[in-house]
Parts: C-alpha cells; structure tokens; sequence
C-alpha cells in the first residue's frame, strides 16, 4: 500500500513539475529525450556491427564481380565502398578469405600459369598446346613484373609466330606490356630496362627491341631507355660518371665547408673540389722469367766391369747384338766403367693477374678563398689553413694534387643590406605590437570608464531616490505625531536626515563627497 502511495506521489510529482514548465522548457527537454535515445540506438548499433576492413582497394568492376561472387558462394558477408572498387569484410576475417581466394585462384587480375600443364588433356592438338603454352608464359610474366612495388596490375601479351622450315619465312616475336602504376609512382629507367630484358630473356628469339611497354595513361615507357643504340648507352654511362664525380667533390666540399665555419665563422670561407677520376677498366697480366731454373728430373745410369782374359761385354748396340760377331780383345786385366746423369730444369715463372676497376681517383684539386677582412689576416693564419686543408682532403703530392688557399675581402654589401631590412622590418614589427597593445589598452580604458560612469549614474540615481523618499513627511521614533506637526520644515528635514545617517551611514557619507566633488 506504501509502495502504491508512493509510485501515486511520483507521477503525480512529475507531471505537476512536467505542468508547471513553460513550453520553451518542454520543448527542449522533448528534443534532449529524442536525441538521447536516437544516440543510443545508433551507438549500439555501431557497436552490434562488425568491423569492416579492405579486402581489396582499387579494382577493376570485372575483378569486383568476380571477388563478389566468389564471397557469396563462401558465404562471406561483404560490402562495397568508393564507388564498387573497394570490397570490406570483416576485420577477423581479412587474411582467411584472401589466402581461400588465391588458393582458388580469384586473385585480382589473376590467371593459370605453368600450373595449367598439371592435367594431361587428351585429344589436344599442336595449336591448343602453343596457345596454352603462351598463356602459361604471359601469366608467369605477369606475376613476376607485379612483385615491383610500384607496379599494382599488368598485362602481358606475346606474338609467338609458328615456326617455319625455311629461314625466309621465319619472324621474331614481340611482345607488348600494359602497366597500371600505383598512385604517386614513377618506375625509374633502370626498372624499366629491367623490365625489358626480362621479357627479352624469357621468350625465345625475343630481342630486347622487339619489346613495348605502356602505362595505363598511354605513355610508352620503353621509349625512355634506348636497348639497342651503343652511343644512347655510352652517353647515359657518362652521366652516371658525372653523377659519381659531382657527388664525391660535394662530399668533400661539405667536409671543408664545414670545418672551415667552425674555425672562421658562418660566411668567412668558400671551399670548392675538382676531382679527376679514371673510369676505364684495365685487366694486366705481368710474367717474371727469375735469373734461375728449377729442377724438375734427375736421371743417374751407371756401368762398371772388371775381369782378365775374357771378353769385355760389348757395349749395348747393333753390333754386340749381330749373330756371329765377337767382340774380343787382347788378353790381360780388363776394366769398364760408365757414367750417365741427366737433369731437367724448368724456367722460373712467376704470373700476377691484376684487374683494375673504373673509378680510380687520379688527383685532387682544392682551392679555398677565406675572408680577409680587410687584411686582418695573417700569412701564419693562411699557412694553417692550408694545413687543415692538407689534412682534411687526403692530400698526396705523389698523386699530383694541388691546393691554394687565398685571403680576399668579401662583398658583404647584399648582407648588410638584408640585416637592414631585418632591423627595419623587425623595428616595424614592433611598431605595430605597440600600437596594437596602446589599441588595446585604450579600448580598455574607454570600457572601463563608460562602466564606471554607468555604475556611478546608476548610484546616484539610487541616492536621488532615497532624497526624494526624505522629503516626504515620516513619522520619527519615539516622538508623538503633534509635536512632530509643530516643527517646521527645516527641523523636520534634519530629523529625518540624521535618521538616515544612523541607519544608512555609507549612503550618506558617499553623497556628501559627491556633493562636495561637485562644488
């Protein structure tokens, strides 16, 4: 019953402070209840909603339709944004769908490559194996040429005439390359040649010039890097060889530059570099033949024989060995001995191979210009500047290097007149801070004063009013009201500001100074 008395005095309650609002007050607090619940239900359906991420960006309306359709068969719940070219799925989901797709095979401008070569088709002809075969080799190119980064799609298309039994016949193939560039990407010459001989290489009796490659803006790259002309080659080496030596002199005048402005200061000193470089390349081969040679055999026979009144073993030939033929001598002691040594020598050879590579650098060349300031540098000063130098560069006299260090007063007249024109623009600058913060402080001043004047009026219009109440007849504490009729007017007037002054003393006192200021 308690419980029924008091739900009666809440609803009672708010529909009796719901009645004592003003209609301004409903309405906004009708507004505030909508907007409140309209939040909520859309907080909670971003909330309720899964969190959507980039399958794939940029794609083509054939390769969305074919990605969609795919997704709908998995079941995969998608959505479509920037126009269809970019498909969402869920954020937990991204990386599983995209390795089913490429697994599937419905990658983003995919095809069959050497894969297609895993079924055996029976009843194939010579035809269907070529043209098979070549699609094979354009989706292989394909897939090699979009590993570059700045690279998003490609197309590869291959002229692979048949081949003749005569040489008259017989035609080169061509090939043609569609780039799509991602965005805010440029392939530099080096890539594009790349390009080039990769395709070159990969299709037989393909010549690099036989090759075009295109953008998707109609811009034929291949034309930008020259294949086949020896002299377009020559000169590009050479640019690579003035990029190599300006470089090199900039590192070292930024080294010079920079020690210099330590020792002398910002500005006191000019430093410039001339390298010289050769850039051929040299393979030498030297032989040394040494003053003796090598023993490379030794051979040693040796015979001897003693004996008396007996034949001498004849020596080893064709007449000891002829039937019937004795080789006698007179009788008595008997002796023979041989000797026979050989050795082989071999000239002593030594062989150094030595290969040269380009960019050997030949001499330096350094000249140096500091400040002198109107003669206030020294000869002693110079000498240590070259000596720095000397030792900064490297310098080697064998080499043929040069420096010369010179003192020479700078133009510092653009200089001055830059710091001129900083103090006057910063002397300005603060011209303009003062008068803005005199603006400022007047615009205060002004406010200040109309309020005060403001307040002021409005006291003195109080105290007006509280004179006008005096003069108005009042009855005095404490004093019967004949007598007070019997007192004149003047007397009356005093009363009844001394009664004012015991009650209100400030009032009073403010306005006898107002009234003093202004006499």
């Amino acid at each position: 019953m308690a419980e029924d008395e008091r739900t009666t005095w809440s609803l009672d309650g708010l529909s009796s402070r719901w009645q004592a609002l003003s209609n301004p007050k409903k309405v906004s607090v009708i507004v505030l209840v909508t907007a409140f619940f309209i939040t909520v239900f859309f907080l909670g359906q971003f909330i309720a909603r899964p969190r959507m991420a980039p399958l794939f960006s940029g794609l083509e309306p054939a390769d969305a339709g074919k990605i969609a359709g795919k997704l709908q068969e998995m079941g995969v719940h998608y959505s479509l944004a920037n126009e269809g070219r970019t498909i969402l799925v869920g954020q937990d989901r991204v990386y599983d769908v995209r390795i089913q797709l490429a697994s599937d095979g419905s990658l983003i401008g995919g095809g069959v490559g050497f894969e297609l070569f895993d079924q055996t088709k029976l009843g194939a002809t010579d035809f269907n194996r070529r043209l098979d075969y070549q699609r094979a080799l354009q989706e292989e190119l394909r897939r090699t040429i979009v590993q570059l980064d700045e690279v998003e799609q490609a197309r590869v298309h291959l002229a692979l005439p048949e081949q003749s039994i005569f040489i008259q016949d017989s035609a080169n193939p061509s090939a043609s390359i569609v780039l799509k560039l991602s965005p805010f990407s440029r392939l530099k010459k080096e890539q594009i040649r790349g390009i080039v001989y990769l395709v070159a290489g990969s299709v037989e009796h393909l010549q690099a010039g036989d090759v075009t490659v295109i953008d998707t803006q109609g811009n034929i790259l291949s034309d930008l890097v020259d294949v086949l002309d020896p002299s377009a080659q020559l000169a590009e080496s050479a640019l690579r060889q003035l990029d190599v030596k300006r470089t090199f002199e900039k590192e070292l005048e930024q080294r010079m530059q920079k020690t210099l402005e330590r020792v002398l200061g910002p500005g006191q000193a000019v430093a410039m570099m001339t390298a010289e470089f050769d850039f051929d390349s040299r393979e030498t081969t030297i032989i040394t033949f040494g003053n003796e040679g090598v023993l490379r055999s030794h051979s040693l026979l040796e015979e001897s024989f003693e004996g008396t009144e007996g034949a001498v073993p004849a020596e080893a030939g064709t007449g000891s060995n002829i039937p019937g033929y004795v080789f006698s001598q007179a009788g008595g002691d008997a002796k023979y001995e041989r000797r026979d040594e050989t050795s082989n020598y071999e000239i002593n050879e030594i062989t150094e191979r030595q290969v040269m590579a380009p960019g050997r650098l030949l001499s330096l060349h350094a000249a140096v210009i500091v400040n002198d300031k109107g003669g206030k540098l020294t000869t002693a000063q110079l000498q240590q500047i070259h000596d720095i130098v000397v030792s900064a560069i490297g310098f080697q006299d064998e080499r043929g290097d040069s420096i010369s260090v010179q003192g020479m007063n700078f133009d510092t007249s653009h200089v001055d007149e830059a710091r001129v024109a900083f103090d006057e623009a910063k002397q300005q600058e603060m011209i303009r801070w003062y008068v803005n913060i005199g603006a400022v402080i007047l615009a205060s001043l002004i406010v200040f004063f109309a309020l005060f004047r403001m307040f002021r009026k409005r006291h003195e219009d109080s105290l007006d009013a509280e004179l006008a109440k005096l003069s108005r007849p009042v009855a005095v504490e404490n004093q019967p009201l004949e007598e007070q009729q019997e007192l004149s007017e003047e007397q009356q007037m005093h009363q009844r500001v001394r009664q004012m002054a015991d009650s209100e003393p400030e009032a009073v006192a403010y306005l006898l100074r107002t009234w003093l200021t202004d006499e």
